[in-house]
């Protein structure tokens, strides 16, 4: 018999390391930190709070923040934070804020900070303005000087940005998410290595087919998409082939894969990105046919399982964009799907997915 073509695509371990310096003389140090904090384990970190987020707390090392659970510290760190979040804070210097202030949104800025990214210039009454989940803010009218990063969402001025900010497919990132940008093929396998044993710990086995990855441009993602007659804002493309084979006692099935992702994504992103390509491998070997809702939500859970032991605040930011998401496939379906996940767990899940498997 000849293959069945079979194909899916997608948009959009405890291996991560939670504190990311070196342990000199029994405490760990960063030139420019702020405060020592203690974890249970005896280990301490001079780094400055820069959010609290429920039970998390964001520490600043450098320009790196990284997330922890508040009762991993001590109890003076835990009064500490209490103190600190006591006060309200400017969203631009995070410092606290005096008597006279300016709310934009959800955040509360000083008078001095409360101005344009692009010109520097303060908002005055009627100013129409945008403001970015990191709390940077920009006039409407100066919207054409400034870029928007495409992975973290973050405003920043065109005047200033690197050559290497905006990639070869006309993408722009941050400095933040340049700096932390993936090109090579070993390093996306390594990171693949992480989420696979993410993914198992909950029950999705890696794949029985090999995996070609590709890290490609925006221009070759889209046109592989348009071969199957898919659009959208992708950021990863899944390509299954099935072949059977049947002799006279038996059939053999066998499966390979084409996975499609962005060349410059944050590790972070990455890691979204992988994970969900990976659960679009799961449902593809097991032949689960199902509407967009359920297969698009069903894979940002393996997204959202990654990003959960993801330290850093990109994590944090790309999960509550899932929370939000207006799409009906990867918002609403991830919703719908993960609010079935907590009343049934993931055995229950599998299960479920599992027999929607086309028969042969």
């Amino acid at each position: 018999m000849g293959p069945d073509a079979c194909r899916r695509v997608t948009s959009s371990h405890r291996a991560f390391v939670f504190l990311p310096f070196a342990l000199l003389g029994g405490v760990l140090t960063l030139v420019g930190a702020t405060r020592t904090w203690t974890m249970n384990d005896g280990r301490r970190a001079l780094a400055e709070l820069a959010h609290v987020e429920g039970e998390y707390l964001f520490l600043r090392f450098g320009p790196v923040e990284r997330r922890y659970p508040l009762n991993n510290f001590s109890e003076d760190d835990h009064e500490y934070v209490r103190n600190w979040s006591s006060k309200a804070r400017c969203g631009a210097c995070n410092q606290p804020l005096t008597t006279r202030s300016k709310k934009a949104g959800r955040k509360s800025y000083h008078l001095a900070c409360f101005r344009c990214v692009a010109c520097g210039k303060g908002f005055r009454g009627g100013d129409r303005f945008q403001i970015d989940q990191w709390g940077n803010l920009g006039h409407v009218e100066h919207i054409a000087q400034l870029f928007d990063c495409d992975s973290c969402g973050r405003l920043f001025p065109r005047k200033g940005a690197s050559r290497n900010q905006v990639l070869s497919d006309n993408r722009v990132a941050c400095k933040q998410c340049r700096d932390d940008a993936v090109f090579d093929l070993e390093e996306l396998k390594s990171i693949r290595n992480e989420t696979t044993v993410i993914l198992k710990e909950v029950g999705i086995s890696p794949p029985e087919g090999a995996i070609e990855w590709k890290l490609v441009s925006r221009r070759e993602l889209d046109n592989e998409a348009k071969r199957i007659h898919v659009g959208g804002n992708l950021k990863g493309l899944t390509v299954t082939q099935l072949r059977r084979v049947t002799s006279k006692s038996e059939t053999i099935t066998s499966f390979s894969h084409k996975v499609y992702v962005l060349f410059g994504l944050p590790k972070s992103e990455l890691r979204s990105v992988i994970s969900h390509e990976l659960m679009h491998v799961w449902l593809n070997e097991r032949g689960v046919e199902a509407p967009a809702d359920v297969i698009e939500g069903f894979c940002n859970l393996g997204s959202d399982q990654v990003l959960r032991q993801d330290p850093s605040r990109l994590a944090w930011i790309l999960i509550g964009n899932m929370q939000t998401n207006p799409s009906p496939s990867y918002g609403a379906g991830y919703r719908k799907m993960m609010a079935h996940l907590q009343k049934t767990g993931w055995p229950r899940m599998l299960a479920e997915m599992k027999a929607r498997a086309k028969k042969p």
